[in-house]
């Protein structure tokens, strides 16, 4: 299973949580602490380690699905061992007052800086406990440790606790009787005649324009959000739109014809769609939408030289022209059906399946969320940051990033089951079909796909999106 970090570091990384125990060195307050519900007590006196720890020097403390705490004694005679061995390796290396580096008294060091040093010392310790505790018990922990707790017993060794979490237990359900809808869109030839349109758009006469008189205009509109709660910016976005767009929201269409470059109109727009598999709800607020630019769009015959240059010299006559561009969006629907019945597999694994998802996870999840809502603002010419509250942003990605974490743990634990890979076998059939399909020698797209993970992912995802498709009944719906 693919984990956020390597166990084996993980001993080397510990955070600590800062006011667990009396100051021992420097601690560092980690956000593990705060996102897997850890709340540090003051520090009260403990009980003699002989009391607590009477034979078990390490305990394992299940705290949930997922979340683990592990709790490690060790004993003053190894205490006092680290303790000195730290004082040598320290002592030439200070200087006291009166004194050469390193032949300043015993006592006076540990009465100077004894403190820092067995504290530094005792975490360091700790540090390498928990990591023998991680083999010895076969703990394979992801995300971050936490020490929550790190208490020296005076003349009794020591005790420290570090939380951790580890991968859910994941028991796949039979889903053999469980119907999943294939929704099949078929081409009908006013599909045909758009797509035809649009291309011939691309390739339009355009003259600019003040006044909007028709629907084949190209126009280029600003928009804003309007009423927004005090102290976050509005969003803002420009888009360059075709009024003879077939997809064009008619509302929009009909606020904008009739008007002029400069005017802003005030309209409700939709602000989110269903897609695939999940629902999202669909409402419409406020914006102000300022038209920035208009320009007269002439769209060119569908002659012969047109045909032959959007074919790829394929084909010469409308007729070969209008069933080939039929058989290109038969092929994409179906891609698009199939793409759109794995989302709804997907959902219904979701569903079935209720485990707990690491902390860890879903944080590394969200955090990736925002850098892509950060990516996004940048490849539009606006700041990172730009009208995004990261609080806000994090809480209303939350089940977002819950059902991601959920389906890669799920896709982990299908791949392992089936053992989806893909092998020599895979990428020389794929550089064989492609070469022929594109032209390329075989050899160098072989020597390509083995080179990068790309295309090894792709096979993966192709051999995981067809077990997908076994594990259910597939229903065909036709979407008229």
């Amino acid at each position: 299973m693919a984990k956020l970090a390597d166990a084996r570091d993980l001993g080397s990384r510990i955070e600590r949580c800062t006011g667990s125990s009396p100051a021992t060195g420097t601690l560092r307050a980690g956000y593990g602490v705060r996102g897997l519900g850890c709340e540090c007590p003051p520090y009260t006196p403990y009980p003699t380690p002989q009391t607590l720890y009477p034979i078990l020097k390490t305990t394992i403390h299940e705290r949930s699905q997922v979340q683990r705490e592990l709790e490690i004694f060790v004993d003053e005679a190894e205490l006092q061992e680290a303790f000195d061995e730290a004082y040598k390796t320290m002592r030439p290396k200070l200087a006291l007052p009166g004194f050469r580096p390193g032949k300043a008294p015993m006592g006076m060091l540990k009465k100077m800086h004894g403190d820092a040093i067995e504290g530094e010392a005792l975490e360091k310790l700790a540090q390498e406990k928990f990591r023998e505790a991680l083999e010895e018990n076969k703990i394979e922990p992801i995300g971050q440790p936490v020490m929550t707790d790190l208490h020296r017993h005076k003349g009794e060794g020591a005790h420290f606790k570090v939380v951790y979490e580890i991968p859910p237990v994941i028991e796949l359900k039979d889903m053999s009787e469980v119907e999943v809808e294939k929704r099949i869109i078929p081409v009908t030839d006013e599909d045909v005649d758009r797509t035809i349109e649009r291309m011939r758009f691309r390739r339009a006469v355009r003259e600019p324009i003040t006044k909007i008189e028709d629907d084949q205009t190209v126009v280029k509109l600003s928009f804003k959000e309007v009423g927004v709660e005090d102290g976050r910016e509005p969003g803002h976005s420009e888009e360059e739109v075709f009024l003879g767009d077939p997809d064009m929201l008619p509302n929009l269409k009909e606020a904008i014809i009739g008007h002029s470059v400069g005017d802003v109109i005030e309209l409700a727009l939709p602000t989110r769609r269903k897609r695939g598999a999940e629902e999202s709800e669909e409402k419409s607020e406020p914006a102000e939408i300022t038209i920035v630019e208009a320009e007269k769009a002439t769209l060119p015959e569908l002659s012969e030289e047109l045909i032959k240059e959007l074919s790829s010299d394929k084909v010469t006559t409308r007729e070969e022209f209008g069933e080939m561009v039929r058989t290109e969006l038969i092929e994409a629907r179906a891609k698009a059906a199939e793409e759109d019945l794995e989302e709804h597999i997907v959902a219904k694994l979701l569903e079935m399946h209720d485990f707990e998802v690491p902390h860890s996870i879903v944080h590394a999840i969200t955090h990736q969320m925002m850098e892509e809502a950060q990516q996004e603002n940048t490849r539009h010419g606006f700041p990172a940051n730009y009208g995004i509250d990261e609080e806000e942003f994090h809480e209303r990605s939350m089940p977002a990033a819950q059902a991601r974490g959920k389906w890669m743990l799920i896709r982990e634990k299908l791949i392992e089951l089936d053992n989806i890979e893909a092998t020599d076998e895979d990428l020389e059939k794929l550089a064989e079909a492609e070469s022929l399909k594109y032209g390329v020698p075989k050899e160098g797209l072989l020597k390509y796909y083995s080179k990068y993970d790309t295309v090894k992912h792709r096979i993966v995802n192709e051999k995981l999106g067809a077990r997908l498709k076994e594990m259910v009944k597939v229903v065909e719906k036709v979407i008229n």
